[in-house]
């Protein structure tokens, strides 16, 4: 991505979360405008549910940068009580207008700040695309503040386009992870569980579905 489009876009990188509010502030129920929205859980997130049925009684989910909500309804449906956050207010109340008899607790928050209410509270966690959608010197406050949110025992399924050529913010967004984003997150006392590669992405050289554990 060019400067001039960062600019028309208003993404500050000292200001890294102004551009969501913008984008979500001028979006729909339909996703207008939203470049990520695809008004459906994420594809491979929805086939790896299919394929790791759980047992979810009494299992509390955290869905981070949830967007227009999908994903978190997909958790719901599945048993979970499920928070899903996002930094723009507006995303927000777009995901309550579309979704009004959802038990999901639609919250505004930061993820850059972090919540220590949140702490050790979550079995599920769900990253997808978010860490890759902020600058790349906030990566590691990132990485620790989403394992922060893993309980004991508690998976974290992070989603991520990946590139092996170093990450600059000249160069995004999307500022796509490198492969050593898997250390980072077992620094922050997180284990590998498994790690899938999938096909070429018009931006990524590949995407990973990672699953990680808490012990």
């Amino acid at each position: 991505m060019d400067e001039a489009l960062r600019k028309k876009l208003g993404i500050n990188e000292n200001k890294p979360n102004d551009w969501f509010e913008t984008l979500y502030a001028n979006s729909n129920e339909g996703g207008e405008g939203v470049p990520w929205a695809n008004m459906a859980p994420h594809p491979l997130f929805e086939n790896w549910l299919a394929q790791h049925p759980v047992n979810v009684k009494d299992k509390t989910a955290l869905v981070v940068g949830c967007g227009m909500g999908d994903d978190a309804i997909e958790l719901e449906s599945r048993g979970f009580a499920v928070t899903a956050f996002d930094v723009s207010e507006s995303a927000i109340d777009i995901c309550k207008k579309r979704f009004p008899k959802s038990t999901v607790q639609f919250v505004q928050a930061d993820l850059i700040a972090g919540n220590k209410d949140w702490w050790n509270k979550f079995d599920f966690v769900l990253e997808i695309f978010t860490i890759q959608a902020l600058p790349p010197k906030y990566e590691q406050t990132l990485i620790q503040n989403i394992s922060d949110f893993v309980a004991d025992q508690g998976q974290l399924l992070v989603i991520t386009e990946i590139q092996t050529n170093k990450r600059t913010y000249e160069n995004g967004p999307p500022w796509l992870l490198n492969p050593n984003y898997i250390a980072s997150f077992e620094n922050c006392g997180l284990q590998l569980v498994s790690s899938n590669s999938y096909k070429e992405t018009e931006v990524g050289e590949a995407i990973h579905l990672s699953i990680f554990q808490k012990t």
